[in-house]
């Protein structure tokens, strides 16, 4: 199958790179909570059919954003490459920086998001596909994992002071809840499908 993503993140190029693999990532994860709810729509009855309708919109809504942030995260990569290549002052790097900091922090927001979407799912999809939703959990996990490193990374080339301490302050409490929500939806599919946790 033709993937010009994929493709273009084999290459021996700067971009694509780590950032937008995980949004790729958190876009194939969204992608199956999306079949998920449009296979819940199919059979669903006339009460809970605005329910898995609205869920739908927003997981589209989620994935398109993703979308768009994985090609914003090569873009100002580039930018901020472009900046420290050409020798620009501390002042003029700055600004390319925080998007280069800001853009991947935004993925983990998202990925943040889906998990919510995955909670909604879990409460009422049938018990056959609560599986899938533990392989999405999974690719949202590792979207976040992934950005927080990339997002580390890029705080290095930031300077002591006080913008630098709201950034590592953000990404800490973003990478905590996170953490912790991960268990919890993780922790309702399970006890919801009895399934074994070895």
């Amino acid at each position: 199958m033709h993937d010009s993503f994929m493709e273009a993140l084999a290459r021996p190029e700067p971009v694509p790179g780590g950032g937008a693999a995980a949004a790729h990532g958190a876009c194939v994860g969204l992608a199956l909570l999306e079949k998920i709810v449009l296979v819940e729509l199919r059979r669903s009855d006339i009460p809970s059919e605005s329910r898995w309708q609205n869920l739908l919109e927003e997981v589209r809504k989620s994935s398109a954003t993703l979308l768009r942030l994985r090609d914003e995260d090569g873009e100002v990569y580039v930018r901020f490459a472009q900046a420290k290549t050409f020798g620009k002052s501390a002042e003029e790097i700055l600004d390319p920086l925080k998007q280069a900091i800001e853009c991947p922090m935004k993925i983990m927001e998202e990925a943040h998001k889906g998990l919510r979407l995955v909670a909604r799912a879990a409460k009422r999809c049938k018990g056959h596909l609560l599986s899938d939703l533990l392989v999405v959990c999974e690719l949202l996990r590792a979207a976040i994992r992934g950005t927080h490193r990339i997002t580390q990374a890029n705080l290095g080339f930031m300077p002591d002071g006080s913008l630098l301490n709201s950034y590592v302050n953000e990404l800490n409490k973003l990478q905590g809840e996170s953490r912790d929500l991960v268990k919890s939806v993780e922790v309702g599919i399970l006890e919801r499908g009895g399934f074994s946790r070895q």
